[in-house]
């Protein structure tokens, strides 16, 4: 339970003390590409409700195992309510990813595959179908809810790791990253702003309204599909 919660900190504050991101920018008058096929499994299976510097964890080992358990009955709790508006935040990020290319003029067929072992892009991509110019791997490394720390809000947030590589010869043709309300703006990331109108004081306000909970959420994957499928234009 406690490697669990370590390791959503430690996704979340990757920025604090990275190097500066550099992207690939995507050049659509050489790529020539069409027809592409999005790899599946873009989002990982549950979301986060991640609270910051929250009062237990400044109390030794003891005071970090009661705050990993709190941090874990809330995440339990936000994707319990969520499941139960019948929110799936994979089907919703990909057909607003598919709808979004499909504006930008490409046409675009989700590849089925297996799950992901990590939230990271796959080392290798087979299996499109015929006529598919690239493959876009977009990886969904977390997204839920996040406050700053003890009293403040539950605001919606979101991380993904776009990449387009060509089908014929393997190359990159764009890579990109994209943060929606983070914990530490990682200099040449896309990062965007959250929507105040999903900001909830606390665990009980989150529960109260599940609808609304799921609501914020797909506003802000929303924003990344867009955010990311522009970077094709």
């Amino acid at each position: 339970m406690l490697r669990k919660i370590l390791g959503a900190a430690a996704l979340l504050s990757l920025g604090a003390c990275a190097s500066p991101y550099v992207a690939k920018p995507y050049d659509r008058g050489t790529a020539a590409v069409e027809q592409i096929a999005m790899i599946d499994d873009s989002a990982p299976p549950e979301p986060i409700a991640y609270e910051v510097a929250s009062t237990g964890a400044n109390f030794g080992l003891i005071g970090a195992l009661v705050d990993a358990g709190i941090q874990e009955s809330r995440q339990n709790a936000v994707n319990n309510a969520m499941k139960g508006a019948g929110f799936d935040a994979e089907a919703t990020f990909e057909a607003r990813m598919a709808a979004a290319l499909d504006t930008h003029g490409y046409q675009v067929a989700v590849l089925p595959g297996s799950d992901r072992a990590k939230r990271v892009f796959l080392e290798t991509y087979a299996g499109a179908p015929d006529g598919t110019d690239a493959y876009l791997d977009i990886v969904l490394l977390h997204y839920g809810y996040l406050s700053a720390g003890a009293g403040q809000p539950f605001r919606p947030t979101a991380e993904a790791t776009v990449r387009l590589v060509s089908v014929a010869d393997g190359r990159t043709l764009m890579e990109n990253r994209i943060a929606y309300n983070v914990m530490y703006a990682q200099e040449g990331v896309i990062t965007l702003s959250p929507n105040p109108e999903y900001a909830f004081r606390n665990r009980d306000e989150m529960l109260a309204d599940p609808r609304r909970l799921a609501a914020g959420v797909e506003d802000a994957l929303n924003q990344v599909a867009e955010t990311a499928a522009k970077l094709l234009r």
